[in-house]
């Protein structure tokens, strides 16, 4: 396995033109909801713990159950735990990727996958985690991990596309 991610690790190193760096990103598989659940933590932190709703309750107060709406970052919290289809991420604090366990990492279109997030972790480096911090920034590492792992696949005799979506979003309106 060390030999295979070290293989997709010059891979992203030389389709990407980026330079290498000391330490590559560990890799670990995860359950999907377990992965879910570590790629969303930072949204968990930012979301403010209400200790108390009762000035939002309707009616009189100390009348049932009483709930406050959610915060926008609970919000956010909420829809990243819930989303489908998240393959693999590239985890900047830790410096760490983490993918579904279901991927077969022999595979060439699952472990292209593990391209585009060394991709991301070579970005990181390159831009020491700037690159990561506007909607701006996240398009154009998504847009360079996806055109490398394309790269990718196609040096295999893989003619897949992926991240064709991100040719028609963009970021106005977005914050």
């Amino acid at each position: 396995m060390e030999e295979l991610l070290a293989g997709l690790f010059a891979v992203a190193v030389q389709l990407s033109g980026m330079p290498g760096i000391d330490e590559r990103p560990s890799v670990t598989a995860m359950p999907y909801r377990a992965m879910l659940l570590e790629v969303c933590a930072d949204l968990r932190e930012e979301s403010p713990q209400l200790l108390a709703g009762y000035d939002r309750c309707p009616g009189p107060a100390g009348a049932g159950d009483c709930t406050p709406p959610p915060s926008p970052e609970q919000r956010r919290y909420e829809r990243c735990i819930r989303q489908s289809g998240l393959v693999a991420a590239y985890i900047t604090a830790q410096h760490r990727i983490v993918h579904r366990d279901d991927l077969d990492i022999g595979n060439d279109i699952d472990n292209s996958f593990i391209v585009h997030e060394f991709v991301h972790a070579l970005q990181d480096r390159l831009h020491q985690g700037r690159m990561f911090e506007t909607c701006e920034g996240v398009m154009a590492a998504e847009r360079q991990a996806y055109a490398v792992q394309e790269r990718s696949l196609r040096s295999r005799g893989q003619m897949l596309q992926f991240g064709a979506r991100l040719r028609t979003v963009g970021c106005q309106g977005m914050r």
